[in-house]
């Protein structure tokens, strides 16, 4: 909801005589309230905070259906986000083989959808760092990072089917699998390759990884770059153990998956990271701490 006039929030509301500022009557459009307000001896509107009567009105209308201007499909919102054609890529409900199914599909859609702007912000990094850029690289890695904590909570959404609910709908998957995500698989492509870039960053500034943290003050952004793709690391093998977690869940730790990956495999993936240079420092820094008495 937007309030539109010439006061600006915070401001004191103005007192002009009713013949020169006239204040006329709210509109929606789009589903979006303007409360417009004319004053000849001003340019252009600016927001102002809502009065008990924009506020009546407000929660008046929007206790009612929206009703759109236009043809269904034909908003710039659904125009430009192609709503009509997102969805209808999941299963209609005539044909789902069990009610759980299409939350299935859509929290699996979820992901690919994210790990196409994960993989469009991890080249994107990957350009910033061999122009020796960091700072707006560093700024789309904590966007990554974020988007990595999305996907733990859309991973969590399939926790609310029982393990005989999945079952009931498991047949259709046949033996399609996790592994064959091409979201997935370029994240695995394009996530090692950050070290390289990151690497010749720290070659270009003569610098090595242990003094970077040693001397953290001096290099404060290889520091903090450092840390974001540990945080970086560390989240996606937190991913793979909640998904882990969630297999067993559903078929129990016993059995093959989907895809026929026994779970024993699947759980040597647990151990995996993209960085292991990052989790080696620590042990590096822990023995120079030791050397100097610092235990």
């Amino acid at each position: 909801m937007v309030c539109m006039g010439f006061a600006a929030i915070g401001s004191k509301p103005h007192t002009h005589h009713a013949a020169t500022q006239q204040k006329a009557p709210c509109d929606t459009r789009d589903g979006v309230l303007l409360f417009l307000h004319a004053n000849k001896g001003n340019e252009g509107v600016s927001r102002v905070i809502p009065g008990k009567e924009e506020i009546n009105y407000m929660v008046k209308h929007i206790s009612h259906p929206h009703v759109s201007r236009h043809a269904p499909g034909e908003t710039v919102y659904e125009r430009y986000l192609r709503t009509e054609e997102l969805l209808s890529l999941q299963k209609p409900e005539d044909e789902l083989v069990h009610h759980d199914e299409l939350q299935f599909q859509v929290v699996h859609q979820v992901f690919e959808l994210w790990w196409k702007e994960t993989a469009f912000e991890l080249r994107s990094i990957r350009g910033l760092l061999q122009q020796y850029n960091p700072p707006p690289a560093l700024r789309l890695l904590q966007r990554v990072i974020r988007i990595q904590f999305v996907m733990l909570e859309n991973l969590r959404m399939l926790e609310t089917m029982s393990p005989w609910d999945f079952h009931e709908f498991r047949k259709v998957l046949a033996d399609g699998a996790g592994t064959d995500s091409p979201g997935f698989h370029a994240l695995m492509t394009l996530s090692p390759l950050l070290w390289d870039d990151f690497t010749q960053l720290l070659a270009h500034e003569q610098v090595s990884l242990p003094d970077v943290y040693i001397h953290a003050d001096r290099y404060p952004l290889l520091m903090a770059f450092a840390e974001a793709l540990t945080d970086y690391d560390e989240v996606f093998q937190i991913f793979r153990t909640q998904h882990f977690k969630l297999a067993q869940r559903m078929i129990g730790p016993g059995s093959i998956g989907t895809g026929g990956t026994p779970m024993e495999m699947l759980e040597r993936t647990l151990k995996d990271v993209f960085y292991p240079e990052l989790w080696e420092v620590r042990n590096q820094l822990t023995k120079i701490a030791d050397e100097q008495g610092l235990k």
